[in-house]
């Protein structure tokens, strides 16, 4: 039995970074889709045709370009996280380690959009984009790598979309969602509760990857009551995904009776693990004050509430496979390889921006956002250390000749100093063992961003 419970340890534990936290963006989503949007924070970014990444924001804008465009970005990300703490094992021995180094490394996010006016009342277009995506790695000596090591999701899009001038006022989009995913995640994992001497055991190493493919729905609206203010609404469906692909265990410890006492062997399995990104909803203003000041506002829903418990289950024909079979048995549930409870709750990012036309060509902005995390404090993990962030952001719009537009942002993310303190627990949140991670982490972020846009 103490194997079987340091066993569904590793597994609970392990699937979680399939929907690891993304330090720029609400759960593990990504909002670094456009630089001219990131100068403000995305302030308005819904009400804001300002170019074809409204594509992304709200489809409704194609509508308002009057000149087929071509609009590509990429954003750099860099996070710094100092960590500072303790680990014990399954039967609560100390474990020796250091702080995990720096986990996120630099991260670049492109984009790539296309719009065309089909007649005075209809605009169509197409977007590249990565929606949902995050990367963290720690270093081979972290003190908690029984709980996480490496972390990898991605996310890739394509968006064809219509846009239709409904009258003066009113104008709808509607885009469908092609997206791909793929995820991946290791941790180390101790043997201490297998009952064999400690003296004998190898650390092994855990590792499970997948991919899907999924369908959703992007449908805006945007309402022009006067020249001067513009609303815009944009809501993004819910896509049911299962990342299917292979789990593999190694140094798993096996007494043999005779000399030596123990063998090791690696558990192979084929795995699967049901996801489902949320859905969204974003409500945006833009006013422009005079011929050189504009206001943007804005607030964002997303229903991360459908993430309460992350599992793995086994796509072995027979029920179960060399993993499942023993994982199955502590969750009560034949062919479940991992458990991990999230409880993730809905919420709410807000921001203001402002930008500036200090001449015909040059226009300057300046934006804050608040976005609260689906974290709860309770629940966080080494893999999500996840709390509430305020977001300051600086851009700038180059209006060149030839109809050729050069967009820069930069942000910094201001984070308090979030605490840890993760345990491994069953479906009937039942604690598994003594193995426990705590600490503070000291994490800071930056984004740049860089955008070209050509019209024609």
């Amino acid at each position: 039995m103490k194997y079987k419970l340091k066993f569904v340890s590793l597994l609970g534990t392990a699937v979680l970074s399939l929907s690891s936290s993304q330090i720029f963006a609400s759960g593990y989503a990504l909002n670094e889709q456009s630089a001219s949007a990131m100068g403000m924070a995305n302030a308005g970014a819904a009400a804001n045709p300002e170019n074809a990444t409204t594509l992304y924001f709200n489809p409704a804008g194609l509508v308002h370009l009057e000149k087929a465009q071509v609009s590509g970005g990429i954003t750099f990300l860099d996070v710094n996280s100092d960590f500072k703490g303790s680990a014990t094992d399954t039967v609560g021995q100390p474990v020796s380690g250091g702080d995990g180094g720096d986990y996120v490394s630099l991260r670049t996010i492109p984009n790539l959009y296309y719009s065309r006016p089909i007649n005075d009342s209809v605009s169509a277009g197409i977007g590249v984009y990565a929606p949902y995506g995050v990367a963290g790695e720690y270093d081979e000596d972290f003190v908690g790598r029984f709980f996480a090591d490496e972390t990898e999701v991605r996310g890739i899009a394509v968006q064809p979309t219509m846009a239709f001038k409904l009258n003066d006022e009113f104008s709808a989009g509607l885009g469908i969602i092609f997206i791909h995913m793929d995820g991946k995640l290791s941790k180390a994992q101790e043997y201490s509760g297998t009952g064999l001497p400690s003296a004998l055991l190898r650390e092994g190493h855990f590792e499970v990857e997948g991919h899907d493919n999924g369908i959703g729905w992007n449908f805006g609206l945007m309402y022009q009551p006067s020249n001067d203010t513009t609303l815009g609404f944009n809501f993004r469906t819910k896509v049911d995904l299962t990342l299917e692909g292979d789990a593999h265990l190694t140094n798993v410890p096996v007494a043999t009776g005779g000399n030596p006492p123990v063998a090791y062997v690696t558990r192979n399995e084929k795995a699967k693990v049901p996801l489902t990104l949320p859905e969204t909803a974003t409500f945006s203003l833009k006013h422009d004050l005079n011929d050189q000041w504009s206001l943007y506002g804005g607030a964002t829903w997303t229903r991360w509430s459908r993430f309460q418990n992350l599992d793995i289950f086994t796509r072995e024909e027979a029920g179960f496979g060399e993993i499942s079979a023993r994982s199955g048995v502590m969750f009560n549930e034949p062919g479940m390889i991992g458990h991990v409870r999230e409880r993730w709750k809905n919420v709410w990012a807000f921001s203001v921006g402002v930008s500036y036309d200090y001449s015909e060509r040059l226009t300057v902005k300046a934006g804050y956002a608040y976005d609260e995390s689906p974290v709860q404090k309770e629940y966080r993990t080494a893999r999500v250390p996840s709390t509430d962030r305020n977001w300051i952001t600086l851009g700038a719009q180059y209006r060149m000749e030839n109809d050729l537009v050069l967009d820069g942002a930069i942000g910094y993310l201001l984070i308090d100093d979030v605490e840890l303190d993760e345990s491994t627990y069953t479906v009937d949140d039942q604690r598994v063992g003594l193995a426990n991670v705590e600490g503070t982490y000291d994490l800071s972020a930056y984004g740049l961003a860089f955008q070209v846009t050509k019209s024609f």
